[in-house]
């Protein structure tokens, strides 16, 4: 099976590079550059997961998860936020959001691992 993620970023080498990890590793990945983007990208490419970053111009992390979760295709899309705004509010907002989880950047390769077997019990084996 494939699994399909998106990369919600707007700094494209931070989003492209995630992708690019993605697709080695077995995984059907796109890149969105805007909350917008991301809203669109979800109704169509129908992800399993999203990482998106809070802190983006236009609709931020939050208001696009917020978004996203109104679309019916997105219900059972696993939506992590991955950001560099770590601080106990910044997770409290994101959670209150609609993220399911919350990481902070940079993420480790077994970070990266274990938020992945939450749609894929065998990564990282």
């Amino acid at each position: 099976m494939s699994y399909r993620i998106l990369v919600v970023d707007d700094i494209r080498d931070n989003a492209d590079s995630l992708v690019r990890l993605l697709i080695a590793m077995g995984y059907e990945a796109k890149a969105a550059y805007s909350g917008e983007e991301a809203i669109e990208q979800a109704g169509a490419f129908l992800p399993d997961m999203a990482f998106i970053d809070i802190g983006m111009p236009g609709l931020d992390g939050y208001e696009t998860v917020r978004r996203m979760r109104q679309q019916r295709e997105s219900i059972h899309l696993i939506l992590v936020a991955l950001t560099g705004w770590t601080n106990p509010e910044d997770k409290r907002q994101a959670y209150a959001a609609g993220f399911d989880l919350h990481v902070g950047k940079p993420m480790t390769g077994e970070k990266l691992s274990e938020v992945l077997r939450l749609i894929n019990p065998d990564a990282g084996k």
